[in-house]
């Protein structure tokens, strides 16, 4: 972006990949995404595309494999901007999803790893975009590849006083916390292979790393003017999750910069000791933050007391916002269940009992795998309120992990621009 405006830059005419070596290749992957585009249903609607993630700062992830010659690890993740009035909202997404499914289920594309995320947006959202993670760094690094640059609204920047928003790094933390449930679940049922399971730990860290500059007032849009600013702040501030934890959190967010920025290799490490390691310092990251939000210095104490924390934290705004959003789609209504609604109903709103759950489930992994002790209280009630059923504890939590994981997809379409 250039004075205020996004400039049009094709693939190829900016880095995109961390190692240089596979630049050709991903140029030549987003050229055939904007052909695909181009060519679909809704593509007179289409101002332009936009670039954003990590190929977009020419951070992309993708590494050397010995059959495929390649592997992507990073999502290719675009924001398609579109002109209303001229095709429906429903052609419009129904349009998007058929550009991902041919992208991502094409045999070579896949072969690779490769996953394209299309999301669309009317100009008039793009001026609406609030001040957020995600628009600071779209404004600073987003790239459009292809489209009108006098037709596509630049958001309103932040000025370099503006902070973001505290509240938004606490929802960064929390929607990581829910995608660690689902890699934690897969590679404890040996469905995922390690290099994904390390990338996705090293996605964690990051992740956690960026929520937590936000609070110690460091965050920088992109991930090599990142990392000095956290470690520095981390090791200035070791009060908060105290001097050995921060010290394992510096050493683990250090690994995970140099493995995104194709510094090292995946994988490094027993990913069972990282995946307790991460429930522990993400638990004391996820207590402090939310008492600094709350004005307190405690924890959050048992585990009915993180649906309390955070039902205190969403304001009465929020909580109308997501319950009229719920309610104006009958048939998603419908998917959630009336026991997750009423579950919803009773700690506030649909998002607290999905964030809730989410942390309940990563912080006591093992309680809820065990069916003994207290994680028999906490499965007992978890699993009325989203209706799963199960015999087996270990069952149990499976199936409680993917109802948390599909409750909180739909919950993030609900959300979307």
């Amino acid at each position: 972006m250039t004075d205020g405006a996004f400039s049009l830059s094709p693939p190829g005419s900016f880095p995109l990949s961390a190692d240089p070596a596979f630049e050709d290749e991903v140029r030549r992957e987003l050229e055939q995404l904007i052909v695909r585009v181009r060519n679909c249903a809704a593509a007179p609607s289409v101002a332009g595309v936009l670039l954003t993630g990590s190929f977009a700062r020419g951070e992309g992830t993708v590494i050397a494999h010995p059959r495929t010659r390649s592997r992507w690890l990073s999502d290719v993740e675009c924001l398609v901007v579109v002109r209303g009035g001229i095709v429906s909202k429903r052609e419009i997404q129904r349009s998007m999803r058929q550009v991902e499914r041919d992208a991502n289920s094409d045999f070579a594309n896949a072969e690779r790893g490769i996953k394209v995320e299309l999301r669309a947006i009317l100009t008039q959202g793009m001026t609406r975009l609030r001040p957020a993670i995600f628009t600071r760094e779209l404004c600073e690094h987003a790239k459009l590849l292809w489209g009108d640059p006098g037709a596509i609204p630049v958001p309103r920047m932040p000025s370099s006083g503006d902070a973001v928003s505290k509240y938004d790094a606490f929802r960064l933390l929390n929607n990581r916390i829910i995608e660690q449930i689902a890699v934690r679940s897969e590679y404890a049922d040996r469905v995922s292979d390690s290099t994904t399971t390390a990338y996705s730990l090293a996605k964690f860290w990051i992740d956690l790393g960026t929520s937590l500059s936000v609070f110690l007032g460091c965050y920088r849009p992109g991930y090599r003017s990142r990392q000095k600013p956290v470690e520095d702040a981390l090791g200035a501030h070791k009060e908060i999750l105290g001097a050995e934890m921060c010290g394992r959190l510096i050493a683990r967010f250090r690994n995970a910069m140099a493995q995104k920025l194709g510094q090292a290799g995946f994988p490094s490490g027993d990913p069972a000791q990282e995946f307790n390691e991460a429930v522990e310092i993400a638990r004391a990251t996820w207590n402090w933050e939310s008492g600094q939000l709350l004005g307190t210095n405690t924890a959050a104490g048992d585990w009915r007391g993180i649906f309390a924390r955070l039902s205190n934290l969403e304001t009465a705004a929020q909580r109308f916002r997501g319950w009229a959003r719920v309610l104006r789609r009958p048939s998603e209504l419908r998917q959630l269940g009336p026991r997750a609604m009423l579950a919803a109903a009773r700690v506030g709103s649909l998002a607290t009992l999905i964030y809730g759950t989410g942390c309940v489930i990563d912080f006591f992994w093992d309680e809820i795998g065990s069916g003994r002790g207290r994680g028999t209280e906490m499965v007992a009630e978890l699993c009325r309120a989203l209706g799963v059923e199960a015999r087996d504890a270990s069952e149990r939590r499976r199936l409680l992990t993917r109802a948390t994981l599909g409750a909180w997809e739909r919950h993030l379409r609900f959300a979307a621009v």
